[in-house]
């Protein structure tokens, strides 16, 4: 081969298909590279994500349970204080009847 053939790569002319077909694999092997270790970093995040979201999902369950008992909670009291409010109503109207209508 003719060292001043611009084929030749020393020369620091066009490189060959082989320099070049070299430089593309170098290139594409640097950019699988960071693919990889990107995804083993997101690997990594995504792991702790599915973590916190399974035990958001626990503290999802947890906080319905706790809100149905509060809301069950919430009707006893009610249906409590109802009732307390009647027998207070009856106990004023018995008062006020053994005392006389002028209390």
């Amino acid at each position: 081969m003719d060292p001043a053939s611009p084929a030749n790569s020393t020369t620091g002319h066009t490189p060959s298909r082989f320099a070049q077909a070299t430089e593309l694999f170098e290139k594409a092997m640097s950019e699988l590279e960071l693919a990889v270790e990107r995804s083993e970093s997101r690997g990594g995040h995504h792991e702790t994500l599915v973590q916190q979201l399974h035990d958001s999902e626990q503290d999802r369950a947890r906080l319905a349970e706790e809100l149905d008992a509060a809301g069950d909670r919430c009707v006893r009291l009610e249906r409590a204080n109802h009732e307390v409010g009647q027998r207070l109503d009856r106990a004023i109207t018995q008062l006020k009847s053994a005392l006389g209508e002028d209390f």
